[in-house]
């Protein structure tokens, strides 16, 4: 394992805040679709940080069960009005927020992992490297949707010799619209690899067997069908430029 020093922790830091904010704001293109997929994010980090704590007994999980916990509940309080046809948008103000919230919550856990405690496991046993480090990948495997989004979006624009920042039509979910979902259809089937991705990470750090492994397989074989295989031809309302 190795360490970083103060400064390079602190750089570290507002490069993750910095990412997971834009990354948030760059999904915020459809209704319902920023406060859904983070919504998602943070049930799934929540259940982690609470079975740290409770199973565990790993208490400083506490802070990151809170703030996913409130952030989860903002989310799905907001989303019934947000949903389409919305009736209320969150703006960048919003989508910048919920960013903001999710990566303080993914620095308020794995802030409280050592060195030490990776090696010995999160539970004091002895660990193998891959369940050692689940605690610092499930953070950044909630947030895989909108990374994703965010990589080939600047990719796609610097290749192009446009700004990064530059608005076009190209996001994940415009790409949905473009196969023939609906917007309805599209948010949900972006809500499902979302969920896919942050529980599948769950399931891997709380449980072990074959089972777990066949439910993660048939999960992502309804994602891949109900991605490309049934996208009905319905109306498509333009969707706002991200």
């Amino acid at each position: 394992m190795f360490s970083l020093d103060p400064s390079q922790t602190a750089l570290l830091t507002i490069i993750l805040i910095v990412a997971t904010v834009n990354a948030v704001n760059f999904i915020d293109g459809l209704d319902g679709l920023a406060a859904g997929v983070i919504g998602i994010g943070a049930v799934a980090f929540f259940s982690f940080s609470v079975s740290l704590v409770f199973v565990n007994g790993f208490e400083l999980a506490t802070t990151a069960a809170l703030l996913t916990a409130a952030l989860a509940g903002a989310c799905f309080g907001f989303l019934p009005h947000n949903f389409f046809p919305a009736r209320m948008f969150m703006g960048d103000s919003g989508s910048l927020l919920i960013g903001f919230l999710l990566a303080c919550s993914a620095i308020s856990l794995t802030g409280q992992f050592t060195n030490t405690t990776l090696n010995q496991g999160v539970g004091g046993a002895q660990a193998s490297l891959l369940p050692a480090l689940l605690p610092l990948i499930l953070p950044f495997s909630v947030l895989l949707v909108p990374f994703a989004d965010l990589v080939l979006a600047v990719v796609r624009r610097t290749r192009a010799g446009r700004s990064p920042f530059s608005p076009d039509k190209k996001h994940l979910h415009h790409r949905l619209l473009e196969i023939g979902h609906s917007q309805r259809r599209a948010v949900l089937v972006m809500y499902l690899w979302a969920a896919l991705v942050a529980f599948g990470v769950v399931v891997v750090s709380l449980f072990s067997g074959w089972w777990s492994a066949a439910g993660l397989s048939v999960m992502a074989a309804l994602a891949l069908l109900l991605t490309f295989g049934v996208p009905g031809h319905s109306g498509i309302i333009k969707p706002d430029e991200a």
